[in-house]
């Protein structure tokens, strides 16, 4: 009766973010891109109390560092997803100056998207990214998670091709980039952000400084996701579209 009681009491007390990173682990199998960092329960705890959190993870033998970050926000899932993925229309939002979609349809996954930022003091840097959609995670989970991956298209000579050349006249191409955006519906209606990315800058730039300022600008990418999906979503007319390639 004791030792019931005691188990009972232990449920009781258990902490949902310890249940959300186990979760979170458990579907890493089911994931569309193999370079999601590990990251520690307590991260989410400080997450699921309001905090936004962020850290980097060292990759052996590679100088460049993954940069994530974790929040919540008191948001419905497919809001904040169509703020992340309407980026035609970050450009002014988010630090970018440019933002579209060159190839595919805009805010369905296989596009591919053309970002240029200007930096003070380096060489502005540009990047293509083609951004795939997690079908099998949404799946797996019953439509709980949703994940957007990207995987920088920088060195695909051949779609260079069929590009307008002022893309690429202003400025340096990133060497490389890859990332993800993973949302997890919460039980008490909120949404759960968990962003990573890993870059290198290319040209002169030192990686691990460059790491440690992307780590910053983690934190920041979070906050202006909440306010897109605030402010821009309510009013923006495109169409958007789940994981499983369903409109929204």
């Amino acid at each position: 009766m004791i030792l019931s009681l005691l188990l009972f009491s232990s449920l009781v007390h258990a902490d949902p973010a310890d249940d959300i990173a186990a979760q979170i682990q458990s579907w890493r199998a089911h994931r569309g891109i193999d370079t999601a960092p590990t990251i520690p329960a307590s991260t989410y705890r400080a997450a699921m109390a309001g905090e936004i959190q962020k850290g980097i993870e060292v990759v052996e033998n590679i100088k460049a560092a993954k940069g994530y970050g974790v929040a919540v926000f008191d948001l419905p899932i497919a809001l904040m997803w169509q703020a992340i993925t309407d980026e035609d229309h970050h450009a002014g939002r988010t630090p970018v100056h440019v933002s579209k979609t060159i190839a595919g349809t805009p805010r369905k996954s296989g596009r591919t998207i053309y970002q240029f930022m200007e930096i003070p003091l380096v060489t502005d840097r540009w990047w293509m990214v083609r951004i795939r959609y997690s079908t099998g995670l949404y799946t797996h989970t019953d439509g709980r998670a949703w994940e957007l991956t990207w995987h920088d298209r920088n060195s695909d000579e051949e779609f260079h091709r069929t590009l307008n050349p002022s893309l690429m006249a202003e400025g340096m191409p990133v060497a490389w980039t890859k990332g993800a955006w993973l949302l997890v519906a919460l039980d008490d209606g909120r949404t759960l952000l968990e962003y990573h990315t890993w870059s290198d800058p290319g040209g002169h730039v030192p990686v691990g400084p460059a790491t440690r300022f992307a780590a910053g600008e983690v934190a920041n990418a979070l906050k202006v996701m909440e306010k897109i999906a605030k402010d821009h979503i309510p009013s923006c007319g495109g169409q958007f579209y789940r994981p499983d390639g369903q409109k929204l």
